[in-house]
């Protein structure tokens, strides 16, 4: 007899906290006709590809591009240019720490993410990803690195549950997308376009980044929307609203809006712009 329990490793969705995940999220109202969106937003040329390996990290690296895209907002904003890269390793044993996880390489929640980007991004250089998972996890992040983990944090999140929001806070310049979802082999792109999803039994859990939008269209006029994947065999993939909608109405999906604004608002941001992370 097969088990069909589904085997949650990296993005541990039987430890989800949904309810409070909602429960503290800041509602946006602002829709298409409160801005004007730019044709696309093209997240590579603002983000590097990293590949965890042969660890359960892709909450952990997902946050990190989150942070790194925000924080590219800030820098465009404020005229700055700097090569900012957050701790994917950090972002991920912070995370394991605030689930009760920490020790194994078990994986972790978008909620206890949340707790990290609101605690603040330490940046690469002070806790560099290595694998495999250290024997030290638990003594390995210390109290010097948590006070200086105050580069860029998160103000408020919003619980995305529809394409039309998770493309208004996107194409608005609000903020990141945070997705935590079922995952198995038909999540991939050999092509780099994702028109379809099918869900399983046994899907395992992943978690990964909604950043910015293509100019491809579906017979609706919606974007398609960039996925940032920390697999190595899978980097940018053009995701079709489609399978948003397929994975908004999924049982085991929890997608969440990262803003460094304590209400999200739409901004005018220069995306178009070749930054040093490019």
């Amino acid at each position: 007899m097969v088990d069909p329990t589904p085997q949650f490793t990296g993005y541990r969705i039987d430890f989800e906290r949904r309810d409070e995940i909602i429960a503290s999220s800041t509602e946006f109202s602002f829709t298409l006709k409160d801005y004007d969106a730019p044709e696309e937003i093209d997240p590579r040329k603002l983000i590097r590809h990293d590949d965890q390996g042969n660890m359960g990290s892709c909450g952990g690296h997902g946050n990190a591009n989150c942070g790194e895209y925000l924080w590219a907002i800030v820098d465009r904003l404020h005229g700055y240019d700097a090569d900012h890269q957050i701790s994917r390793l950090y972002c991920y044993l912070e995370a394991q720490r605030f689930d009760g996880l920490i020790g194994s390489d078990s994986g972790s929640t978008i909620s206890s993410g949340l707790k990290v980007a609101y605690a603040g991004y330490l940046t690469e250089p002070l806790l560099p990803y290595s694998t495999p998972y250290p024997r030290n996890s638990r003594s390995l992040v210390t109290a010097d690195m948590r006070a200086k983990a105050t580069g860029i944090k998160i103000k408020s999140h919003a619980w995305l549950d529809s394409y039309a929001k998770i493309f208004n806070y996107l194409a608005s310049g609000a903020g990141s997308v945070f997705p935590g979802t079922a995952w198995n082999n038909s999540f991939y792109a050999s092509n780099g376009v994702l028109e379809s999803v099918s869900f399983g039994m046994r899907d395992g859990g992943h978690a990964y980044a909604f950043l910015g939008y293509s100019k491809r269209k579906d017979s609706k006029g919606r974007n398609y929307i960039w996925r940032k994947n920390s697999h190595s065999n899978d980097n940018w993939t053009e995701v079709s609203p489609k399978v948003i909608d397929q994975l908004c109405a999924h049982q085991y999906t929890s997608i969440v809006g990262m803003s460094d604004l304590e209400t999200p608002a739409p901004r005018s941001v220069d995306f178009t712009k070749e930054s040093l992370l490019a």
